[in-house]
């Protein structure tokens, strides 16, 4: 059983905190997990404290972005991973990502994935020769349209 972490967790101040995280062999401390978001993409970052110094923030690590959207979520164990929404992937394996993970995308992201996902179905459609060139470049248009509008 997966639980999605929402799409709160979006910097340092917001982040999701595991109070007991292991640090080296016998020290504990805490962990914090957040999504950073930017004109790149999303990547996932955590942060743990230093036992060793009373606890101070130590510096944070970053995944590599996912271009196009990120998720955050909890597996059976309570361990916390991240999931993304990049170019490379088929249009099935976009759409599964919106249905697993749409709840923990953050909001600033959400648009992005919806436009992205809308582009990869009428791509489908080209390439497979249910529309025309003209209707292709029409459905694209409108796509990029509705997302300037809701931005």
């Amino acid at each position: 059983m997966v639980n999605i972490l929402s799409g709160i967790h979006v910097s340092a101040d917001t982040a999701y905190v595991v109070e007991d995280y292991p640090y080296g062999f016998r020290l504990r401390c805490k962990i914090r997990y957040w999504l950073e978001s930017n004109n790149k993409g999303v990547r996932f970052c955590s942060q743990t404290t230093n036992p060793k110094k009373s606890h101070i923030w130590n510096k944070p690590k970053y995944s590599t972005y996912s271009s196009q959207a990120g998720a955050m979520f909890q597996d059976d164990q309570g361990h916390v991973h991240h999931a993304g929404l990049h170019e490379y992937m088929d249009t099935a394996a976009c759409v599964a990502f919106r249905d697993n993970y749409g709840a923990g995308v953050p909001a600033d992201s959400v648009n992005r994935m919806n436009t992205f996902i809308q582009g990869k179905i009428v791509h489908d459609k080209y390439r497979a020769g249910k529309i025309t060139q003209e209707e292709y470049k029409k459905e694209i248009a409108s796509i990029i349209m509705e997302r300037s509008l809701n931005k």
